[in-house]
């Protein structure tokens, strides 16, 4: 008997779809790099310069969240302590972290509540941004990169952002004159009565500096180096000396130099010597524009 047997071969796929829930806190920001500028026109004792920039965040989860924001350095352009800025946020101060590994502060970290679900309304946080420009200072840009990160209470980050800050300081010079009567735009050396037969010096004086950048200081007499007769136009010459050496009045060549100070400034001692002569009596004067300039 013969049989004819047949071997059938069955195969098969089954197909199961499941569906992800969907997160109930899932925030990002809109931007992954911002960039912030400010520019310090003027220096002076006790001066910020200051700005704000908004940091705006969606949450594309199905249910309103809260999240924290933490800011932290990722590289800056300048170790100027003069240049260390504050940064708040609704009146809060938020410190800063050397690094995203540095451990948390109790200031380090920004509640944001409330962030909207459904990845349409985005929730706004201010940050302001304060910079010292008092003297000390150098002029010039410098650029801190800042990263900026978004995480939970268990600090597990959900998403982070550049923030680049740029601070322009212009170069600033202000002088004041120490040792004479007057004020800071117009100030007097009397001399006394001059001694025709020997050396007449004032008492000492001299000009204090402050500067953002290297920085001339020039001497203008309005009579070339002499003393004038108030009447008859009698000279008498004299000299004006800083740290012993003669400075030329003409206002031409520089009568002193400075690189940027610090906030003390520079002192620059100054003293007027006039040499016997011969002339007539009466009242002799000079006008100097002293001028700094920072470049």
């Amino acid at each position: 008997m013969a049989r004819q047997g047949a071997r059938l071969a069955l195969g098969g796929a089954a197909f199961c779809a499941f569906a992800a829930p969907a997160l109930a806190c899932e925030p990002t920001f809109t931007q992954a790099a911002q960039t912030v500028t400010l520019t310090a026109t003027e220096v002076s004792d006790g001066a910020r310069v200051e700005t704000s920039e908004q940091i705006r965040i969606l949450n594309t989860g199905s249910g309103e969240c809260n999240a924290f924001l933490r800011v932290s350095r990722f590289s800056a352009s300048s170790s100027d302590p003069a240049r260390n800025f504050t940064l708040t946020s609704g009146g809060q101060e938020i410190d800063v972290l050397p690094s995203d590994v540095s451990a948390a502060s109790s200031n380090s970290d920004l509640f944001v509540p409330a962030i909207p679900s459904g990845g349409i309304d985005s929730r706004s946080v201010p940050l302001r941004f304060s910079f010292p420009v008092g003297w000390g200072i150098a002029s010039g840009t410098t650029t801190d990169t800042l990263l900026v990160q978004l995480i939970d209470e268990s600090g597990n980050v959900f998403d982070d952002m550049f923030l680049t800050v740029n601070l322009t300081v212009l170069p600033s010079v202000e002088m004041r004159i120490v040792g004479a009567t007057g004020n800071d735009r117009i100030a007097r050396i009397d001399l006394g009565a001059l001694n025709p037969r020997g050396i007449t010096r004032s008492d000492p004086f001299g000009l204090r500096v402050w500067s953002t950048s290297p920085y001339t200081v020039t001497f203008a007499s309005s009579n070339a180096g002499a003393l004038v007769h108030d009447l008859n136009g009698d000279r008498i010459a004299y000299e004006l000396r800083t740290t012993g050496s003669e400075v030329d009045l003409s206002g031409a060549s520089p009568g002193a130099l400075g690189r940027r100070t610090g906030a003390l400034g520079d002192f620059h001692s100054l003293e007027i010597a006039v040499p016997p002569f011969v002339a007539q009596a009466g009242e002799y004067t000079d006008r100097v524009v002293v001028t700094v300039s920072a470049g």
